[in-house]
């Protein structure tokens, strides 16, 4: 049990702004799929959800390569 609340607590520590914003992209997908005829924005969002996530997670992993570079000097 202490092994997974050590993971939590890496997981929520070093990518908390991907995993406060990870639920959105469902939601865009649940309108997307919940309507009848998509139009062009329909898309656009979808498409703009996903991109602005994958940064996010992205500048994540970065931040946190950079913590462990730092701690190995």
């Amino acid at each position: 049990m202490t092994k997974v609340k050590k993971a939590f607590a890496w997981l929520f520590g070093n990518f908390f702004s991907t995993l406060m914003v990870c639920w959105l992209p469902l939601l865009v997908i649940q309108n997307f799929l919940d309507t009848g005829d998509p139009d062009s924005w329909d898309y656009g969002i979808v498409i703009l959800m996903f991109v602005a996530l994958a940064l996010m997670l992205v500048t994540d992993i970065i931040t946190e390569r950079r913590k462990i570079a730092k701690k190995n000097l």
